[in-house]
């Protein structure tokens, strides 16, 4: 059990409250009895930094979920504007009302060892990350960055959804048996993260970059093999061959260019579910005194009744 926050961090500023993490956090901070004011839109906006620092005032913990997404056809601009502009708009005015803290949700593909060829998304987060850890190590505010892998669990979007829907579809082909193995964190497991942080778990450090996973490794059939018995369906014993697996998806990307088809699956996704990305996270249980405690086939239950509603 997590320790509750400390009476000097419950008043906290939240962005994103109505994101997915943000409807899985927002209960645990009730709950924890602070003081959560809400980033609302038109009020208050990131890309209105004179609307940003009344907002701050009496705040002791910014906790920043809000960002721009990566999606096909995202608009570089705004993905930009958003997560590191917006941000450093942030950033000032939580210094300026003296917060003591901002915790900010950032991700693995920060990391350009995760995040290759460069996405203008994680760039976008690596280049607010440098702005936070500038203001850090100034001694203006200390500052705690998540970097989350993949997030499952109810409410979510993303490549591990589209997965399920497909196979409830009976549209998913039995995908290639690969070699490459990925980490995964359970939207649980990172609010407690968060909710470390928030409660001043972490040493002081001039680096204080955290990546989260739930600590398990997954690969691409053992995740397709659970979904199919989520589903109460058997896995098909032929496999899709790689090379058909990307041309499926080089056409998918293609007809979407041209016919608009609301961000269909794409080599996006096809680099997502192929590419190896084994994440450590021990130095996050160490300074968080972190414990995981999810994993995705535990929430499949709960995921597949999402889309059979």
């Amino acid at each position: 059990m997590t320790a509750p926050l400390a009476r000097s961090d419950k008043r906290i500023l939240l962005t994103g409250a109505t994101g997915f993490i943000g409807r899985h956090l927002l209960p645990r901070l009730q709950r924890g009895g602070a003081d959560v004011r809400f980033l609302q839109r038109p009020d208050a906006d990131l890309l209105q930094p004179e609307s940003l620092p009344a907002l701050c005032e009496d705040r002791d913990t910014i906790i920043h979920l809000a960002g721009s997404a990566h999606v096909n056809r995202a608009n570089i601009r705004q993905v930009y504007a958003i997560n590191t502009t917006g941000t450093e708009h942030l950033l000032r005015a939580a210094v300026q009302a003296g917060a003591k803290r901002f915790i900010h949700m950032s991700s693995i593909l920060a990391d350009p060892e995760h995040d290759r060829p460069r996405s203008p998304y994680g760039q976008s987060k690596h280049d607010a990350e440098q702005a936070l850890l500038a203001a850090h190590r100034a001694g203006d505010i200390r500052v705690t960055i998540l970097r989350p892998v993949n997030v499952y669990g109810p409410g979510m979007k993303g490549n591990l959804m589209t997965l399920i829907r497909l196979a409830r579809r009976g549209r998913l082909p039995p995908l290639p048996d690969l070699p490459q193995r990925f980490s995964l964190v359970s939207v649980d497991d990172l609010c407690q993260a968060v909710w470390l942080a928030a409660s001043g778990a972490g040493p002081d450090t001039d680096t204080p970059v955290y990546p989260v996973t739930d600590g398990h490794v997954y690969g691409l059939r053992e995740v397709e093999t659970a979904i199919r018995q989520a589903l109460g369906r058997p896995q098909p014993r032929w496999a899709l061959p790689r090379s058909a697996l990307f041309l499926g998806a080089l056409g998918l990307e293609i007809a979407d260019r041209f016919l608009r088809l609301d961000n269909a699956p794409g080599l996006r996704n096809y680099h997502a579910l192929t590419r190896g990305r084994v994440v450590n996270d021990r130095a996050t249980r160490e300074a968080l005194d972190y414990e995981p405690a999810g994993r995705f086939q535990d929430v499949l239950p709960e995921l597949v009744r999402e889309v059979t509603l």
